[in-house]
């Protein structure tokens, strides 16, 4: 986050983000290798598809930042590069607490819990990046100061350390009734046809069948999800017909 020498003009910007960076960290194809089992168990490649993603804001995220300390830029005057992580490979669990099926479910979202780094790494990676693009024109010209992590935060210790302390949910959660083998896969709940395991006519098509979360908001990707359940209901019930 960034304090400006003058306000953003007003009527620029249709949402306080009007643009967004995508990186890729890691080298092609590293998803193949560098992942555990339990996510990855095929070990599919995942290409040169970006893993960090980050907007372009006029207005200050300052929530977590404010209660380390930190300044809050006046109106119109903070600019923020926000890193997400696109794909992390930390994995939380979603449990029953009672077996009163009006108490909702307790969800545990595992931050910074992937053996290998990955998620700490990106944000760290991230926030390096956003630096860089900040000294570029024509962002330079327009900045005063940085306000977070701030100038005196500069090794990637100090960095991922300031990352763990701000970083939240930006609500995109999936996976809690993954697809896959159900057969082999302990944690697959789903097989391809979103046929829950061990129940009888019941099929799930939400984001929780996810296997990973998509390199984009999930909101199209359950769309699609919903159709392609609708047409095997339709086709199934026009087979059922002919019989």
């Amino acid at each position: 986050m960034w304090e400006l020498k003058k306000p953003v003009p007003a009527g620029q910007t249709t949402m306080d983000s009007d643009a967004a960076v995508f990186l890729r960290r890691e080298p092609r194809d590293a998803a193949r290798t560098d992942t555990a089992p339990l996510i990855n168990p095929a070990g599919i490649a995942d290409g040169d598809i970006a893993d960090c993603m980050m907007h372009c804001y006029q207005i200050p995220f300052a929530l977590h930042t404010s209660r380390l300390g930190y300044s809050v830029p006046p109106p119109g005057y903070a600019f923020c590069m926000t890193p997400n992580i696109m794909r992390p490979r930390s994995r939380g669990r979603l449990y029953l607490t009672s077996a009163d099926p009006t108490v909702k479910p307790a969800l545990d979202f595992g931050y910074f819990t992937d053996p290998e780094g990955y998620d700490a790494a990106t944000l760290v990676y991230g926030i390096k990046e956003a630096r860089k693009v900040a000294q570029q024109s024509p962002f330079r010209d327009w900045i005063k100061k940085e306000v977070a992590p701030g100038p005196q935060v500069q090794t990637d210790e100090d960095i991922g350390h300031y990352a763990r302390k701000v970083a939240h949910t930006v609500y995109h959660p999936v996976g809690t009734t993954r697809m896959g083998d159900v057969d082999k896969d302990a944690g697959a709940v789903v097989d391809s046809m979103l046929r829950v395991k061990g129940v009888k006519k019941l099929r799930i098509a939400d984001a929780g069948i996810f296997p990973t979360i998509p390199s984009v908001n999930p909101m199209l990707t359950v769309l699609g999800v919903g159709e392609m359940c609708a047409e095997m209901l339709a086709r199934e019930a026009g087979e059922t017909a002919k019989l």
